[in-house]
């Protein structure tokens, strides 16, 4: 993508804390009125002001090259959630958390979660859109929810790339992007809940020949309790595939 142009001036502080930005900083950030940027206060005293397009670009940039050898083989998925679909393809034994949606509703082109309250995000989930770009889940970053389950599977990757250093700078910038991160204070009261319903949905995949992995299934488990769909990269793994 073309970089914006270098603009330097000053504004004022005005009543209340407002600053203006004048024409020319909006055009080269590519912003208009009502358009929401991210604010970023630097150690050495400086303020960074981001328009949200630069916030995504910077991120699946930064981690596509951090994490490199830990991103999902595959493309994130919508899945029923809570909410039984007639569109619903095999294997539906699984249940409506794992059952795969069309992303746009048929014959309008919108896509298809964008009137619901909420919408869960897998930590692979959030990592394919690092690997993709553009798509379903950056569409769904606004209205999503990443569960606890998925911040400590998100942190374990980060981990395990040997970036941990990065993981509350990660999830600060998706939070800016419109993604809700409860606290685990909250998370907690339903933890146990949503670990017996998942523990349920492992056993069921397995039934059916596939491997569910315990943060992805206490995803799926928030999702049939918060009545969300679920957005998840690589949910099941045939058995015959795991050596």
């Amino acid at each position: 993508m073309e970089q914006p142009e270098t603009f330097t001036t000053t504004a004022r502080i005005g009543q209340r804390g407002r600053l203006i930005l004048p024409a020319q900083v909006q055009r080269a950030l590519r912003v208009t009125q009502g358009a929401t940027v991210a604010l970023r206060t630097e150690p050495d005293g400086s303020l960074v002001i981001e328009p949200l397009w630069v916030v995504r670009n910077r991120l699946r940039e930064k981690y596509a090259e951090l994490l490199a050898d830990h991103l999902p083989a595959g493309p994130a998925q919508l899945h029923g959630g809570g909410r039984d679909s007639t569109e619903a393809s095999e294997p539906a034994e699984l249940g409506p958390a794992l059952q795969p949606l069309p992303e746009r509703g048929p014959g309008t082109g919108r896509w298809a979660y964008r009137d619901d309250a909420r919408l869960v995000l897998t930590a692979r989930a959030v990592l394919a859109w690092v690997a993709v770009g553009p798509g379903l889940v950056e569409n769904a970053l606004p209205y999503g929810v990443l569960p606890e389950a998925a911040v400590e599977d998100l942190v374990t990757v980060l981990v395990r790339a040997g970036v941990h250093e990065h993981a509350d700078a990660l999830l600060a910038d998706l939070a800016v992007l419109g993604v809700r991160v409860p606290g685990p204070a909250k998370q907690r009261a339903t933890l146990a809940q949503d670990t017996a319903v998942a523990l349920k949905l492992i056993e069921e995949a397995a039934r059916a020949g596939y491997v569910l992995t315990l943060p992805d299934a206490r995803c799926a488990a928030a999702a049939v309790r918060l009545e969300a769909r679920l957005i998840a990269a690589d949910l099941l793994t045939p058995l015959s595939g795991v050596g």
